[in-house]
């Protein structure tokens, strides 16, 4: 009995260690660096997922783990890999997602994430296997980097089958070429449109997916060489009611320059005056000073796969599009080690039971 308690300690132990500043999020200074980066040219392509099905949010687990891709829940999967060795750090990398329709017509929540593969194994607490508590740990975890796009409303479109997204992946470069693997996650979050003149109807999936990342090795940006989550979904106060206001203090253990806060928001209330009808001004804060602010006001254009109560005005996000992320640049270099404030606010949003917000944000630079 005292042996178990013990390594119940030490699991415990090693799970904290992992969520803490996202386990470090590297191995050691210039780890990340792939071997004979010189040879690499070319164009690479990696396909992480083919025909990779989505199933009701709201009903009994209806996915199959096969091939290295592994389910959180129906409308969550993440698959490992790594392009070190087959794309440079510096290469431009681009994300070519497209999304099929099936049995759910609306505009729903999707998203891209990365986690590091140290990571994923201490949210595993040294299993071998992905049990359900696991994929629950790795679900909840929010130190995540990531995007945010919204499906088509097929609904309205059912001529249409399927659409095309570009993520712009320079920021992880880091992560997909570093020593230590990565898994890639995408989600399209729905659900079943009943109605007797939907195409869909009566279809066990909800969506459907190709996802691959594109390496160009001939040519050289000057991408991050670090990166670190700060906070990936829906935000909350302390009680767990929604919230307009992100704080988070986190450690840099590296030294930066060039560093800049990404944030990417995500409005959802669909109700009359819902927040996803409108665009908030973001104040965003560093170590408690004010250093930038952004709209997340966009314009749904003509081309938008967008339903019948959403005009070509401007608004929060738009159908069919990745919503658009907003950089912030940090002054001055971040010492090695160091502590600091990450705030977002919302200015006048409602956060209520009825309207929420996801955020990604994610802190990058160069490690020197």
């Amino acid at each position: 009995m005292k042996t178990q308690g013990i390594l119940t300690l030490l699991a415990a132990g090693t799970l904290f260690m992992a969520c803490k500043n996202n386990l470090r999020e590297d191995i050691k200074p210039g780890s990340d660096k792939p071997a004979a980066t010189t040879e690499l040219t070319g164009t690479y392509t990696e396909q992480i997922f083919t025909g990779l099905d989505f199933y009701n949010g709201y009903a009994a687990n209806a996915y199959t783990d096969a091939g290295g891709v592994i389910y959180l829940n129906n409308t969550v999967a993440l698959k490992k890999i790594s392009l070190r060795g087959k794309a440079d750090s510096t290469a431009t990398f681009k994300g070519e997602l497209r999304i099929y329709q099936r049995g759910d017509g609306y505009d729903r929540d999707g998203q891209l994430y990365f986690l590091r593969d140290s990571v994923v194994k201490a949210l595993l607490t040294n299993q071998s296997t992905f049990d359900s508590a696991a994929k629950s740990r790795i679900d909840a975890y929010a130190p995540k980097t990531g995007y945010l796009y919204v499906t088509p409303f097929f609904y309205w479109y059912q001529s249409i089958k399927s659409v095309p997204y570009t993520f712009d992946l320079k920021d992880v470069a880091s992560l997909l070429t570093g020593k230590d693997s990565v898994w890639v996650a995408l989600s399209a979050w729905g659900t079943h449109l009943d109605q007797s003149d939907w195409v869909g109807k009566n279809e066990p999936r909800s969506f459907s997916a190709d996802f691959s990342i594109t390496a160009d090795n001939n040519t050289t940006n000057a991408n991050p060489t670090y990166i670190q989550a700060v906070q990936f979904g829906r935000i909350a106060d302390a009680a767990g009611n929604n919230s307009r206001t992100l704080t988070k203090i986190i450690t840099i253990p590296y030294r930066l320059r060039n560093a800049k806060i990404v944030v990417v928001s995500q409005a959802w209330g669909a109700g009359s005056g819902g927040e996803e009808y409108t665009y908030r001004t973001h104040n965003v804060s560093w170590d408690n000073t004010q250093i930038g602010t952004f709209s997340s006001k966009v314009a749904c254009g003509p081309n938008t796969m967008r339903s019948y109560d959403i005009s070509s005005s401007p608004r929060n996000w738009c159908p069919s599009e990745v919503v658009p992320p907003h950089t912030i640049s940090i002054s001055g270099t971040i010492a090695a080690g160091s502590n600091h404030t990450v705030k977002v606010d919302i200015v006048n949003a409602k956060a209520d039971a009825n309207n929420n917000f996801k955020l990604s944000v994610y802190i990058a630079g160069e490690k020197y």
